[in-house]
């Protein structure tokens, strides 16, 4: 049995079997509407001539579940039929049937699975529902009502959630009410809001929201929804007395009431009912939208569903401001969490045709899901991209199936006809088709600065080379709200003269798994892609591409027979940069050479590079394949100060995204606070080969900008706020600048604590043990204890979970034999970091030491071989930390 909860604006998209519309000489939609009008008329004597050799009580219990308690309104829809299994053709039917039942203020959707036949020869009237096989619902489907009849003067009333109290100091209250009860509040007057988060990294979002840790506004109206059980432990009634109701608050009222209510917990159940639909909040939830002078309407939301349970946002900006676990949550759950516990199902396998129009930017698509049930399941909840329409949902084991659109969330829920068991497997086939907008890479893209002086326009600059990019935050195929690993098939169809770059290596259509039955093909160009090796998310890219490169290289230094050490790489270019591409041959194959030397083999068995033209250089690596901007030679925008510009390092995209093979696809975040696991290395493996390729002074270069991107932005909030970082003013720089290179720089002074060698081997335990698996801080701090057998809790504490940096003093003395350095730790936190001291001798030699700071005062005697002229304090930039000479 399914309870609805925490759903917004959910739409039943539902289609009607030709066979269902036909001729009243039917047997089967006769029999139906017999069970509709039998159900409509409360007609419960009646009920068991519908069935034959079913028992009494399974009978009796089909009745308690179909005859509500004052139903006013009964509708039985037909949603699948097959032919009956070992019945003569034409005498049986497997049929799927939905009943929409309502009372005047609730309703629920109840999925049967019937067999429907007839004895042999037996005339319209003996047809019978001759076995069920379970029923599931959709239950706690409520009518809205605002009380307008009664309305309650406030005075210092207090309504509190977690880390929130809203107080109406003077003030009209409406209540909101269903059949079970009130569940909810409209607040109107002189009320104040107060927000003030428990986590430190939450008071930081919030201070840059509102200049203070704590939010205190005033409000001039609220719309309150909770469980009716919480009202009278939520609301403190005492503050609340009668009035006559005013007709001018009423109108208030009113408008507040159409203008939030619809905005969550809605269903809209198109042909079954036009009438609104509401889901109760489930208990202990809450959801809060405030009216705010200053801010406009924010939205406070409890929900313990959710890892993260307390949220503040603006929904019409889609700003997060503060995202976060109570103190209970994290009482029974502890500090980390994997997005994981929240998965009901795994998919297994992708099999998806896609008929793509870049052009238009539309799809016609076909997706066949093999699912496993992680628990129980009478609803399977899928999310896709909202301007899809999805046409049907289909299994192999249930036929065709009732789904429910949800509004607004990009999300498709899907009712079975039983409950799925624990460890069963489902196979769901969705068709569907729309337009789907390219996936945004900005945050891998350089942002343009300012602009250059008007110029002449190069005849280049109209003729850029469009390409269409579909990827995991399009939502263009339907995926498991909370993603896993799954192998896959793609086959994309795309207009002559186009080419296509997707997950999974290229493979003819005779060799590939298909829906062709299911799914008819246009004239047009198909490509084939197989994915054997598990992915987090698939994607493809469509442009006008020529084949520049395919070869096979080997990624080990040893003469091996081990296929795994082979790795087919190729480049699709845009027809102008061909040039551009055939330069890319030997870095490829350079940088993959040097990523499996430093961490162990590729893990996909090929790497395709899709160079498309952009204004703006920037890339995104799915697995399998990686797309590289290449800016056209008439770009007349300019990009300066980004912290993913670097001069003298032109492979940099290539080398970051090709380091994404390993980091955030074979080892993927186990939710967003980990992301840096993914860009930090990307970002310092990227360095490291430009070390390998263009020597220490690029190397250097790119050390002092992560350096310089830390000291500066670092107020923003610590690395481990993942995509937030930046978020609520919409300044993606700073996401780059902490994300990826903070992220890089603490990797480095990691690398410089431990030394290279534990550094190095902790990196290929780490990447060996979560290969094709999530990984959080908490692994990896894991892999580099087992290796160096220290303890870096602090160390991880300060430099991924804090945001404050070291501030350092330092004191040198030379004399004639040695050198003595002094620093000293200022402010009140204790931080782990390696700096390096740089002699200068006199003849222009030099010494480098690394000093490794772990307590409040450290001084080193530096042996010396010559009179000193100088000593520099982290000439190298690899320490993010503040100095002064004291």
């Amino acid at each position: 049995m399914f309870r609805a909860a925490a759903l917004l604006a959910c739409v039943l998209a539902s289609t009607t079997p030709a066979w269902a519309q036909t001729a009243a000489a039917d047997p089967v939609a006769a029999l139906l509407r017999r069970a509709e009008q039998i159900l409509n008329s409360g007609d419960r004597a009646s009920f068991p001539s519908l069935f034959f050799g079913v028992s009494a009580d399974e009978i009796e219990q089909h009745a308690f579940d179909l005859f509500m308690p004052g139903a006013v309104h009964t509708v039985v829809h037909e949603r699948d039929r097959t032919d009956l299994e070992g019945a003569p053709k034409g005498d049986g039917y497997r049929v799927v049937v939905e009943l929409f039942i309502e009372t005047p203020r609730r309703a629920k959707i109840v999925t049967a699975g019937l067999d429907i036949r007839r004895p042999p020869g037996g005339d319209l009237n003996s047809w019978h529902i001759v076995r069920t096989e379970g029923f599931t619902a959709v239950e706690g489907l409520f009518r809205l009502r605002l009380v307008t009849s009664t309305q309650y003067t406030a005075r210092d009333l207090e309504i509190r959630a977690e880390d929130l109290i809203i107080t109406l100091q003077d003030g009209a209250v409406f209540q909101i009410e269903t059949e079970e009860g009130v569940t909810g509040l409209i607040l109107l007057g002189r009320g104040e809001m107060r927000f003030a988060p428990t986590p430190e990294m939450e008071r930081g979002q919030l201070r840059i929201f509102s200049g203070s840790e704590t939010l205190v506004t005033p409000f001039e109206s609220a719309f309150l929804r909770i469980n009716p059980i919480d009202y009278q432990r939520t609301v403190t009634t005492s503050a609340l007395t009668t009035a006559a109701p005013d007709p001018r608050m009423v109108r208030r009222a009113q408008e507040v009431f159409a203008r939030d209510s619809p905005k969550s917990y809605v269903l809209d159940l198109q042909d079954l009912s036009r009438d609104t639909w509401h889901l109760q909040p489930p208990g202990n939830d809450m959801l809060v939208e405030i009216q705010t002078r200053r801010y406009g309407i924010l939205t406070y939301s409890r929900g313990n569903a959710q890892a993260e349970d307390v949220q503040l946002f603006q929904r019409d900006r889609r700003r997060t401001i503060a995202l976060y676990a109570s103190q209970a949550k994290l009482a029974a759950r502890g500090r980390f969490y994997s997005d994981d516990v929240l998965r009901e199902y795994d998919v297994i396998d992708y099999n998806i045709e896609a008929i793509v129009d870049p052009e238009r930017q539309t799809l016609h698509a076909r997706a066949r899901l093999a699912i496993r049930a992680r628990a129980s399941l009478s609803t399977v909840t899928l999310r896709l991209a909202d301007p899809l329409e999805v046409s049907s949902v289909t299994s192999v084991e249930f036929g065709r199936l009732l789904h429910l659109r949800v509004s607004n969330q990009n999300t498709v829920m899907v009712s079975l006809p039983r409950m799925l068991p624990q460890d069963s497997d489902l196979t769901l086939i969705l068709t569907y088709s729309g337009k789907v907008a390219p996936d945004p890479i900005e945050t891998e893209t350089l942002q343009p600065g300012q602009e250059p002086p008007p110029q002449a326009e190069s005849p280049f600059a109209a003729a850029r080379e469009p390409s269409y990019l579909l990827s995991n935050r399009a939502l263009w195929y339907p995926q498991n709200p909370v993603p896993d690993y799954a192998t896959a098939t793609i086959r994309i169809v795309v207009p002559e003269g186009y080419g296509c770059v997707a997950s999974g290596e290229p493979v003819s259509g005779a060799n590939a798994v298909s829906l062709r039955d299911l799914l008819t093909l246009p004239n047009g160009k198909p490509f084939v892609f197989r994915a054997n090796q598990p992915l987090r998310y698939l994607a493809f890219v469509v442009s006008r591409f020529d084949r520049v490169l395919e070869k096979t290289i080997v990624t080990s230094d040893e003469t091996t027979n081990d296929p795994s050490d082979r790795v087919t790489i190729a480049v699709e270019a845009n027809p102008r940069q061909r040039g551009r591409a055939r330069q890319l041959a030997r870095p490829i194959e350079d940088i993959m050479r040097f990523y499996a030397g430093l961490v162990g083999e590729a893990p996909y068995p090929s790497a395709t590079i899709a160079l498309v033209e952009s204004d703006l250089p920037g890339g995104h690596s799915p697995g399998y394949f990686a797309v590289l901007n290449d800016p056209t030679p008439g770009s007349t925008i300019a990009w300066r100060n980004d912290p993913a510009a670097f001069d003298g390092f032109g492979e940099f995209f290539l080398a970051h995204e090709l380091a994404h093979q390993w980091w955030g696809q074979a080892v993927a975040w186990k939710n967003y606070h980990e992301q840096w696991l993914s860009e930090g290395f990307a970002q310092y493996f990227a360095a490291l080969y430009a070390q390998k390729s263009r020597g220490d002074k690029v190397f250097g270069d790119m050390l002092r900008q992560f350096r310089r991107w830390s000291l500066a932005e670092s107020n923003q909030g610590p690395v481990h706020l993942g995509y937030r970082l930046g978020h609520i003013k919409s300044e993606t720089k700073v996401f780059r600048a902490l994300v990826y290179n903070k992220g890089a720089a603490v990797l480095h002074m990691l690398r410089r604590l431990l030394g290279d060698r534990v550094f190095f081997s902790a990196l290929r335990r780490f990447y060996q043990d979560r290969r094709f698996q999530k990984a959080g801080t908490e692994d990896l701090q894991r892999a580099f204890e087992l290796e160096s057998g220290r303890d870096l809790d602090r160390f991880f504490e300060r430099w991924i979970y804090g945001s404050t940096l070291p501030r350092l003093a330092y004191h040198t003395t030379i004399a004639d034999r040695d050198v003595t350095v002094r620093f000293d730790q200022l402010g009140g936190e204790l931080f782990d970091i390696p700096v390096t001291v740089t002699i200068v001798y006199s003849d222009g030699r030099t010494k480098e030491v690394i000093v490794p700071l772990t307590e409040k005062q450290v001084e080193q005697h530096i042996p010396t071989e010559g009179p000193v002229r100088q000593v520099q304090i982290n000439r190298d930039s690899a320490a993010i930390a503040e100095f002064t000479e004291s």
